[in-house]
């Protein structure tokens, strides 16, 4: 096991990722987590505000991507262990709908942050971070900065971060439609940053991403750095004096193609929010906790929003979808172009 804190990395660990922060309600919380789920757990991730440093807060939940080599086996000793009121069936059913599964963790305690947990299984990961991934989701999350925070043994840390890097080599496909040549490294890290927010709606002020951006400058450039690298490798870019060039600009065709891609994986992202409310205990207070804290404006819940969710939040969901800004728009190449 990794113990949480040591500071140990695997040798073959990619950019970004970095030891645990030294927080001790977290590496109780990991270690709660780890007993919870039983000896199906492989390793936990954090990843989110809480490692990145960009602004957490009292009430910033702990954000693990949890891998379980048996859904059936995590979910049933989770119920059993009084962390779940839903059916162990029933989760361990939904995990294979739009995977990942979104469950909260809580410690019980008012000075004790909660937890968010998207658990996976390792062929869902892969599946997932594959450059033909069917959605965008745990790509978001695994280009920024992460903390490995427990794990069975190397073989589970192995399967974990081969997955982080295949998803890492295949950035440059995602970022290139939208980003024009010539370009500098620091542009090329933020555009990232950017275009991938555009996988899901989010309940955040239009410059979040801005400050996620620069609280973790210097890693995100480090990833940026590693993916052009990887595309330098498959002859798809070249660079000269700091300045990159792609060696063949996408078209029209690339351009509609990914484009397709993010409204896809925006449409699936937006359904998994019914599977949320089933999987993920408290999500009502959760959402109206994140919508005050990062979009800055408040949201009234009432009685009757609580118990007939599907038909009396409708109004303040298209409230709150009017108030948020997509964080980027890239435009369409204005001239056909030889195809990518």
């Amino acid at each position: 096991m990794t113990g949480i804190g040591s500071g140990t990395l695997p040798d073959s660990a990619p950019f970004g990722l970095v030891p645990p922060p030294d927080d001790e309600r977290l590496r109780e919380t990991v270690a709660a987590l780890a007993e919870a789920g039983g000896e199906s757990v492989e390793t936990i991730l954090l990843y989110g505000s809480h490692v990145q440093a960009s602004s957490p807060d009292q009430w910033s939940a702990y954000d693990f991507l949890l891998v379980t080599d048996s859904y059936s086996k995590f979910f049933k000793r989770l119920v059993e262990k009084g962390h779940h009121k839903r059916p162990a069936w029933l989760l361990s059913a939904l995990s294979r709908f739009l995977a990942p599964n979104i469950i909260s963790f809580d410690m019980g305690r008012p000075d004790q942050p909660p937890a968010k947990c998207a658990v996976v299984s390792p062929r869902h990961l892969r599946r997932s971070l594959h450059p033909h991934s069917p959605d965008h989701f745990l790509k978001g999350r695994v280009v920024q900065k992460l903390a490995l925070v427990w794990s069975r043994g190397p073989k589970e840390e192995e399967t974990l971060l081969s997955a982080v890097r295949m998803a890492r080599d295949g950035i440059v496909r995602w970022v290139r439609p939208f980003l024009p040549s010539p370009f500098t490294l620091d542009v090329f890290a933020e555009k990232m940053l950017r275009v991938s927010y555009r996988g899901e709606i989010r309940p955040e002020a239009p410059d979040r991403v801005f400050e996620v951006f620069q609280a973790q400058k210097e890693t995100l450039e480090g990833i940026a750095r590693e993916s052009l690298e990887a595309a330098q490798r498959r002859g798809e870019v070249s660079a000269e004096s700091g300045t990159y060039r792609w060696t063949r600009e996408p078209g029209r065709g690339a351009w509609a193609f990914t484009t397709l891609y993010f409204i896809t994986s925006k449409v699936r992202a937006t359904t998994r929010w019914f599977k949320y409310m089933i999987t993920f205990d408290g999500w009502l207070d959760y959402i109206q906790r994140k919508i005050e804290r990062r979009a800055g404006f408040e949201v009234e819940i009432q009685e009757r929003d609580r118990k007939w969710p599907l038909i009396f939040l409708w109004p303040k969901l298209f409230q709150v979808l009017r108030n948020l800004k997509d964080p980027e728009d890239p435009p369409a190449p204005k001239k056909e172009t030889e195809s990518a």
